[in-house]
């Protein structure tokens, strides 16, 4: 009895799509393009990362702060400075080095989105940008390759 009680609890949670999850437009893993993002996105910027802000916790959500600053913008007029909050979690967006430490010596490409401020959030996370969407484009800067960072160029012509 406990067996099944336990297996229909494990069914009934996993039914239930999970937030921190990748999904993009209700496709689970989708595989998205540049222009595709580019179009979804309020900014894309090239963003050189300043400082970083981790909390760390067994009892609530963990998550990361990142304090950017613009080296380049495709698109919007997002400030020099910027802060970006992502959530420690299966569909999270990390900015981190080889050793888990903050990468602050590299820039990235950034598809980004406004986030409403959910009843949950840490207060940190009021007026950040969050990706938009984290297991797409967004990437280290030195991942983009010649073909993106042309096709980039010509989307922010045609904006």
């Amino acid at each position: 009895m406990l067996k099944k009680l336990v297996t229909a609890i494990l069914v009934i949670t996993w039914s239930f799509p999970a937030s921190a999850l990748c999904i993009y437009r209700g496709v689970d893993n989708a595989k998205t393009t540049i222009a595709q993002e580019f179009r979804d996105s309020r900014w894309v910027v090239r963003a050189h990362v300043v400082s970083v802000d981790y909390h760390w916790s067994d009892e609530d959500e963990s998550w990361t702060l990142y304090r950017l600053k613009v080296v380049k913008s495709y698109k919007g007029n997002l400030t020099t400075r910027f802060k970006f909050f992502t959530e420690r979690n299966s569909g999270g967006f990390y900015m981190d080095g080889t050793g888990g430490g903050p990468d602050l010596d590299r820039d990235y490409l950034l598809f980004l989105t406004p986030q409403a401020f959910e009843r949950g959030l840490p207060a940190s996370a009021k007026g950040a940008l969050w990706v938009n969407y984290n297991c797409g484009q967004s990437k280290v800067w030195n991942e983009v390759t010649a073909r993106e960072a042309a096709e980039l160029a010509t989307l922010s012509r045609h904006r």
